[in-house]
């Protein structure tokens, strides 16, 4: 498996673990983590993501949403 193929190997995983968490459908996780820029944040950590827990990553990604958040009010 290439460097490519495990990053969007991963965004789907995480995709479909933040959907199931947050009651969304695929297309509005989708949605709502390209538009808040969780998608970058995903893809550019997955190699440190990857490792760990559910839990961790769906937490990890609402901390960069919460924080990406508080960035575009500034």
């Amino acid at each position: 498996m290439s460097k490519f193929d495990g990053e969007v190997w991963f965004l789907a995983s995480c995709v479909e673990l933040y959907k199931d968490e947050k009651g969304m459908s695929g297309q509005e996780a989708c949605n709502y983590l390209s538009s808040t820029g969780a998608v970058n944040f995903i893809i550019n950590c997955w190699e440190g993501l990857h490792m760990t827990g559910p839990l961790y990553i769906i937490d990890s990604i609402d901390e960069y949403i919460a924080h990406h958040a508080e960035e575009t009010r500034l």
